[in-house]
């Protein structure tokens, strides 16, 4: 006797939880959508409700159950066998179906040539990746021999530019060596007083002896009367023509030019980056200028020498070794240049550019400009023309 419990796979003692999950199991199996049948699922359905209410033990083939159910049963068990038979003659169909159908011709020839292009283009894109890790390679290798050359380039440029330097210093130094020797003007002060002392000796020389006698007799202890002295002291009229010899003997030889002051006041230009000639504003004597972006010039008198007006509200505290501060004048720190860059023509027709401090100047129209600067020069009596070396 085949009883509900069998038929579902449980024993009396599982749980519900153990029974529903071996319901799940078989219903899963049998189910129409998964090859099962629907008669299949119909028992494993009775047999579940009849385990969950306790009949589990009670025959399946309805022995305790009424005559219509075992007729029911019977006449689904044969349904079921039928269908059985029929889903096993279907499977051997479609195995032998399947085992006879072939493939096309064309499609296999085609099939072959579509494996054949593709193993191609797989060697193809397997060489070009070669190459291209190859690429990268070189790439790289190039960057770093770029990078190399480059430092290597700014090395040789900082050298030339420290060999230049030096050059320009060595000939300014050589040019100060060359160039005569100038007197400066004399320091304030000095000048009154050897024009007192050359005073008071024209006027001792202009003193009679007798004079000179008369002073000197009580120092030596000359006892003579003042009557004889007033006697043989006669200052006899000198000749005509001495007052005009002794006065043009007192007279000093003709004054030098005036000098040049240590930071003459200069005009103002609104042009930028270009060479102009213009007059200082104390003095009468032409100079050479030009003016950068900053508003900052560099000055060139008709000696050759060459000064920085700084624009600055401040004065910098950090000065390069080839500056000497002279002065302040008007809104400007006015620095000479001695040496090195920007202290000679030669200095700045080659170097075109200099930077000093913050203030960048563009030498761009000097050449005609210095030929009319020189000229401006010679027109100036007692002046040295710019030099030219």
């Amino acid at each position: 006797m085949t009883t509900w419990n069998e038929l579902l796979g449980v024993n009396a003692g599982e749980t519900a939880a153990q029974v529903k999950q071996r319901y799940k199991r078989l219903s899963s199996r049998v189910h129409p959508d998964k090859g099962g049948s629907t008669g299949l699922m119909q028992l494993v359905s009775e047999a579940y409700q009849a385990v969950k209410s306790g009949k589990g033990d009670d025959s399946a083939l309805g022995q305790t159950q009424n005559e219509g159910s075992q007729a029911a049963l019977r006449s689904q068990v044969a349904r079921l066998q039928k269908e059985l038979a029929v889903l096993q003659q279907e499977n051997r169909t479609l195995k032998s179906r399947q085992a006879g159908q072939q493939i096309p011709a064309h499609l296999t020839a085609k099939i072959a040539k579509l494996e054949f292009d593709n193993r191609q283009w797989r060697e193809q894109y397997q060489k070009l990746e070669r190459q291209h890790q190859s690429l990268d390679g070189q790439h790289a290798r190039l960057t770093r021999e770029h990078d190399k050359e480059k430092k290597e380039a700014t090395q040789r440029n900082r050298e030339l530019k420290d060999a230049l330097t030096r050059v320009e210093q060595l000939e300014t130094e050589l040019t100060h060596k060359a160039t005569p020797v100038t007197l400066k003007p004399a320091k304030p002060g000095l000048a009154w007083r050897w024009v007192l002392a050359s005073w008071c000796a024209i006027a001792l020389v202009m003193v009679p002896f007798g004079q000179w006698q008369r002073w000197l007799a009580p120092l030596i202890g000359d006892s003579q009367p003042d009557t004889a002295q007033r006697v043989r002291i006669i200052n006899p009229k000198p000749p005509a023509s001495e007052p005009v010899d002794t006065v043009a003997a007192t007279q000093s030889p003709s004054a030098p030019p005036p000098s040049l002051p240590a930071a003459p006041m200069i005009e103002l230009n609104p042009t930028a980056e270009k060479w102009h000639i213009n007059q200082y504003t104390d003095i009468a004597q032409p100079y050479l200028a030009l003016r950068s972006q900053q508003g900052s010039y560099i000055v060139a008198n008709c000696v050759g020498d060459f000064y920085i007006y700084l624009n600055r509200s401040y004065q910098p505290l950090r000065v390069p070794p080839n500056l000497d501060y002279v002065a302040q004048r008007q809104h400007f720190h006015v620095y000479a240049i001695p040496y090195g860059q920007g202290a000679s023509i030669d200095s700045w027709q080659l170097a075109r550019k200099v930077q000093i401090f913050d203030d960048t100047f563009v030498s761009a129209d000097l050449t005609p400009k210095l030929r009319a600067f020189e000229q401006s020069c010679r027109q100036i009596p007692d002046l040295t023309a710019v030099n030219r070396e």
